[in-house]
This record gives structure tokens, C-alpha cells and sequence, in this order.
């Protein structure tokens, strides 16, 4: 049985057009809300801005994933349930990837309009990007055997860092000329990768699909009360948890992310305010980041199965907090560029590593938990990046919007973590002894 590597490469293609979209999101949005505010400079100014705060600015920032926290769940359980000629997921796509290519490639022109307009247009965009997500992330193992996940999850995630750097290196450069450049990039990008999908990867049709019973409102119990995949029940079940090893990592996690939702939230802000960077160049700066976290996730992987996932990730926290404070330091383009390769380095050490560590944190009790721990990875990701920009945000505003606070709040989110990770005695490969499953950790 071999992969489909042709077949995943397509799969691949929506969640890298996807992922220009948060990048270029992440990136730009701050700099739009941002921009006309005294105390905001940029080299080459904006025409227009909306003049906000770095509080409010966060607050807004973490509208998506608060967006993704609620909506995340009931689309996944939903589209599982929907029965189409096209399959399951392929219908979400026809409807939601036209309306979330306008809504993004819309709001640059709103620049300067009325803030309301702006903002409602953000939300549109907030929701119908997390309506396509899910089934997008679906697709992989919806075509694809069990056994085959991993390798498929591999080709995914690359391209996915792929996107990242599209959207740094062209959507920086596209910004240089326009504002308006890299959003019409990302929606085309989310069209084209999108529309490959669509045509050209086939899906079982599901119009035989069996459907919970009482209509929608039984998706939603199912998705919330189900007992191997209910969003509830399964947490109930972590709380339960003799030792609490999976509340341990999910708070370690938690922390991690809430360091990398600080640094791509509030980075170009730091770039263009306090280095002076010339528009466009301050996402430039991003893509050495991300393109490390490209080139490094393989070996991150290796490097897990060899030296342990806790370890890794531990090594990849101390790895990246020491290049980020070195970064809030510097001024030296030349300098923070290398920076920036390392503290990608070390994410990739952290981030290929903490979701499998989650699922080996689930019962070895014969019961496949594998969607239900997945979902609760995502819950400690989610909050995160609802939490991250708003709190660094704040605390912006109460120092004087010193934008090198963010590489020192990220630093100790990290190092935060990998404390909270040291509590963590269970989440290693599962070993097979004497013909008996156990941990690679020993109770001590």
C-alpha cells in the first residue's frame, strides 16, 4: 500500500492557498488597524488607517480564532453528516471558498472608509474561512488509509509552510506596490488551490450517508455529547484523567502558541514602527521564519522519534526563546534575519511534535480517539490565539506600545511551556514490550 503522493499534492494545494490567506491576514490586518495613529510610524505611510490601539488591535486579531473555537466543531461534525453527490466536504467548498476570496481581497479597498464597513466585512471573511477549514483539513483522511495518515500529514503541513512563505516573500513584495497586492494574491491562491481540489480529486459520493436522528439539532448534540467523539464528553474525560498528564501538555501548548500568536500578530508592526523597514520588507522578514519551519519539519519529526517528543519540544522552546530575545535586542537586519531561521528551528521542534504527543496522551484502550484528541489539541491552539493578541496587545498599550516587548512576552511564554511540559510524563510513542502497549515514559 503506497501513498497517493499525487492525489495529496492537490489536497495539499487548498490548504496552502489557505494559509496565504492567514498569513497575509495576520501580517497586514494590524498595520491597516493600526496605521494613522500618532505614535504608529511607518517609513512608507498608509493612505487611510483606522488609528486604533494595540489593545484593541489585538482584541480584533483574535476575533478568527475565537470564530474558529465555535464554529470549528459544528462544521466538522456537520459535514460528516452531509449527504451530496460530490461527497461530504466538496459542497462547503462551492459555497464558502467564492465568498471568503471576496470578503479577503475586499478589505485593502476599505482602507480609509467608514470602520464599521471594514469591520463587518472582517467578519464576513472570520466566519466563511472557518466554514471552508474543516472540510478542507477533512479531505486528507476522508481519501486516505489510516496507515498512510502520517506520510500524507507530511506532504500536507509542507505545503502548507509553503503557503506561509508565498505569502510573505510575494504578498511582501506585492505590498511594496500596492496595498491592495498581496489580498488579491491570497484570494487567488485560495481559488486556484481550491478549485484543483474540486475537479480533480475524486470523493465517494455520501448521498447513502446515514444522518444523526432529530435533524441539525442532532448533529449538534452528536458533535458535542458523542461518546468517542464528542467535543464535551471527551473533555469531561481529560478532567477525569488519574495524574492529569493531558492537562499538563494542553497548558504547556496553550503557552507555546500564545508565543507564536505574539509574533506573527505583532512582528510587522515591530518591523515597520521600531526597525523602519520600507513597505513591504517588514513581511519579507517573516518569510525567513517561516521557511525555516518548511525545511526543518521533516528533521523536527526524526529528531522526535530519536531524542523523545518532550525533549524535542523542551530543546525547541529554549532554541527559539533564545533567539527571540536576542531579536528584541537587535536592530541589525543582518542579524535578526538568522534570528528569525533559528526561532523557525525551533517552532518546528515544538509544533511537529505536540500533536502527536496529545494523541498518545489518549486511553490505549482499544476505542480510536483520534478525531476527539485532535479536537482537544486544537481547543489548547485555538484559545491561544484568541488569548495571545489580545493580552500582548494590551500590554502594548500600558508600556508605550514598546513594540520589542513582544520577543520578551514571547520568550516567556515559551519558557512557560516547556515548564509546564516537564510535568508531562505520558504523550511518547507508543512501544509494544512482551506483547504489551506502554508509554515511552515509565511511571516513576
Amino acid at each position: 500500500m503506497r501513498l497517493n503522493y499525487a492525489r495529496t499534492f492537490l489536497i495539499g494545494c487548498a490548504f496552502l492557498g489557505l494559509q496565504v490567506l492567514f498569513a497575509i491576514y495576520n501580517a497586514y490586518l494590524p498595520l491597516f488597524l493600526q496605521a494613522g495613529r500618532e505614535d504608529f510610524t511607518m517609513t512608507t505611510p498608509l493612505d487611510g488607517g483606522f488609528g486604533l490601539g494595540a489593545g484593541v488591535t489585538g482584541f480584533i486579531m483574535s476575533l478568527e480564532n475565537l470564530a474558529a473555537l465555535l464554529i470549528l466543531p459544528f462544521i466538522g461534525a456537520l459535514s460528516d453528516t452531509t449527504a451530496s453527490p460530490l461527497g461530504r466536504r466538496k459542497p462547503y467548498l462551492l459555497v464558502g471558498v467564492p465568498i471568503t476570496a471576496l470578503a479577503f481581497v475586499t478589505l485593502p479597498f476599505l482602507i480609509g472608509g467608514p470602520l464599521w464597513l471594514f469591520m463587518l466585512v472582517t467578519l464576513v471573511f472570520v466566519v466563511f474561512v472557518d466554514v471552508i477549514r474543516t472540510p478542507i483539513i477533512a479531505l486528507m483522511p476522508d481519501v486516505t488509509p489510516s496507515a498512510l495518515r502520517s506520510q500524507a500529514n507530511g506532504v500536507i503541513n509542507l505545503m502548507g509552510g509553503l503557503g506561509a512563505v508565498l505569502a510573505f516573500a510575494i504578498g511582501g513584495r506585492l505590498f511594496g506596490f500596492a496595498v491592495t497586492g498581496p489580498f488579491i494574491f491570497g484570494g487567488l491562491a485560495l481559488l486556484v488551490g481550491c478549485a484543483l481540489v474540486i475537479w480533480l480529486v475524486p470523493t465517494p459520493s455520501s448521498v447513502d450517508l446515514p444522518r444523526p436522528s432529530g435533524g441539525l439539532s442532532g448533529v449538534v448534540r452528536a458533535a458535542l455529547y458523542d461518546e468517542q467523539n464528542g467535543l464535551l464528553a471527551n473533555i469531561a474525560a481529560v478532567r477525569r484523567e488519574g495524574g492529569g498528564a493531558t492537562l499538563w501538555l494542553l497548558a504547556a501548548i496553550l503557552c507555546l502558541f500564545l508565543n507564536f500568536s505574539a509574533l506573527t500578530v505583532f512582528f510587522t508592526s515591530f518591523a515597520t514602527d521600531t526597525l523602519r523597514v520600507p513597505r513591504g520588507e517588514e513581511a519579507l522578514l517573516l518569510a525567513w521564519f517561516s521557511l525555516a519551519i518548511v525545511v526543518c519539519a521533516l528533521p523536527a519529526g526524526i529528531v522526535g522519534a530519536r531524542l523523545g517528543r518532550r525533549s524535542s519540544m523542551l530543546l525547541g522552546a529554549l532554541i527559539m526563546a533564545t533567539a527571540l530575545i536576542i531579536t528584541g535586542f537587535s536592530s541589525d537586519l543582518t542579524l535578526i534575519r538568522p534570528l528569525l531561521v533559528l526561532a523557525g528551528a525551533g517552532w518546528s521542534l515544538i509544533v511537529v511534535n505536540a500533536l502527536p504527543m496529545v494523541l498518545d496522551c489518549a486511553p490505549q484502550d482499544g476505542i480510536e480517539r483520534v478525531g476527539a484528541y485532535t479536537g482537544i489539541y486544537f481547543i489548547a491552539t485555538q484559545s491561544a490565539e484568541v488569548l495571545g493578541p489580545t493580552l500582548l496587545g494590551g500590554l502594548l498599550d500600558l508600556t508605550g506600545r514598546d513594540f520589542r516587548l513582544i520577543f520578551a512576552y514571547a520568550a516567556a511564554a515559551l519558557l512557560l511551556g516547556a515548564a509546564l511540559l516537564l510535568r508531562v510524563r505520558s504523550g511518547e510513542a507508543v512501544v509494544v514490550s512482551g506483547g504489551i502497549q506502554e508509554s515511552g515514559f515509565r511511571s516513576q
